[in-house]
């Protein structure tokens, strides 16, 4: 058959939801989805910018780093970083995100899409204050959709399972990949000296 291109194409291949599967896109927050996001430490933000391209970044912090403003409103700190602001100058473009919500352990994924903004109010970014460090902007997402996605994504990926994981040895450092990469002779650290430096600058900056 080729590239499918059209919705009729689609849908000659996939039947329609039917159900609940059908029927669960909620557009505000209630008690479930709350306290999905109070036990959540992970967070992926997905966004698209000026040049059309779709983007995806992580966030992650405590349990709970996520503040519920109202049930159609959540705020997500923005933690140092790198300083490429993909994500945040994706926002200034085009409001448009989803994110996905992870909670170590279990295998249900909250997703909530709607529109965000930047937010660089003290009062609010104060909220999320830790060792001192206080977040330069927070972003803001008024909420449009919320769903739960079921758990076979992660239960075929034995995402949770431990015996699945990897050692460190098993896998290059990310100094080595960026060299590799840019075909640069940067010196390299191993995984406990990257981890030490990460752990001085979240100490250091948040």
């Amino acid at each position: 058959m080729g590239v499918v291109s059209n919705l009729r194409q689609l849908r000659s291949i996939y039947n329609y939801s039917k159900g609940r599967a059908a029927l669960k896109v909620i557009n505000s927050l209630e008690k479930h989805s709350k306290n999905f996001i109070n036990l959540s430490p992970f967070v992926v933000i997905s966004s698209k910018g000026k040049n059309g391209h779709a983007d995806v970044s992580p966030r992650g912090d405590s349990v709970g780093f996520v503040k519920i403003q109202d049930d159609k409103t959540i705020i997500i700190p923005d933690r140092s970083g790198n300083n490429r602001l993909d994500t945040l100058e994706n926002i200034i473009f085009d409001p448009s995100v989803g994110t996905l919500f992870f909670i170590p352990g279990i295998n249900t994924v909250l997703r909530i899409n709607g529109n965000a903004l930047i937010e660089d109010n003290l009062e609010i970014r104060a909220q999320f204050k830790i060792n001192n460090n206080i977040p330069k902007t927070c972003i803001i997402i008024n909420i449009e959709e919320i769903f739960m996605h079921c758990a076979k994504a992660l239960m075929r990926s034995s995402f949770w399972d431990h015996s699945k994981y990897l050692s460190q040895t098993e896998f290059p450092t990310i100094s080595k990949i960026i060299n590799d990469q840019l075909n640069s002779e940067d010196d390299e650290q191993n995984h406990e000296q990257e981890d030490i430096r990460y752990k001085k600058q979240i100490i250091k900056f948040g």
